[in-house]
């Protein structure tokens, strides 16, 4: 695999090639920055009725899909990680989420989602992030805040896969 430089923006055309979710669980629009040094990305996502998690009561998605949002950024930044160094991306498994808090109940159809991912601890394959998210009703504010612990392997051998 060559590596290649990527776009600040990556579409969600080029996007869906470096992360393993396919189909409705694909769920970021586009990458709107990443560093692969700092370990930091931004995503985007719309919220449509056509979104896999839309609750016709509430008319959005529940805040807690944020959490999802915020783990698909961080297979993003493997994904680009991967591709900036001529690597495949590493599978990862979800180990933990912490202080989530989320100061809103929804996210309406129409808003876009900014997730924002930065590393803030390392141990072997194991890699601490924070995130959090944005409404675009309320930029400024964050939404849903929370730590997330992941994995990474090159051998799914290891975990008995």
């Amino acid at each position: 695999m060559e590596p290649r430089k990527l776009p600040q923006n990556v579409p969600a055309e080029e996007l869906i090639n470096l992360l393993p979710h396919k189909g409705k669980m694909f769920l970021l629009d586009h990458l709107t920055q990443h560093d692969i040094v700092a370990r930091t990305l931004e995503s985007e996502s719309l919220v449509t009725k056509n979104h896999i998690f839309y609750d016709e009561a509430l008319d959005g998605i529940p805040s807690h899909v944020a959490f999802e949002l915020i783990a698909q950024s961080i297979s993003a930044l493997s994904g680009v990680t991967g591709c900036e160094r001529g690597e495949p991306p590493k599978p990862g498994f979800l180990l933990s989420i912490q202080n989530y808090k989320a100061s809103v109940d929804r996210f309406k159809v129409g808003t876009s989602v900014h997730v924002a991912i930065k590393k803030i601890d390392e141990l072997d394959s194991m890699l601490t992030y924070s995130g959090v998210a944005f409404s675009s009703e309320n930029p400024d504010v964050p939404a849903v805040e929370t730590t997330i612990t992941v994995m990474e392997t090159t051998d799914l051998k290891v975990l008995g896969v």
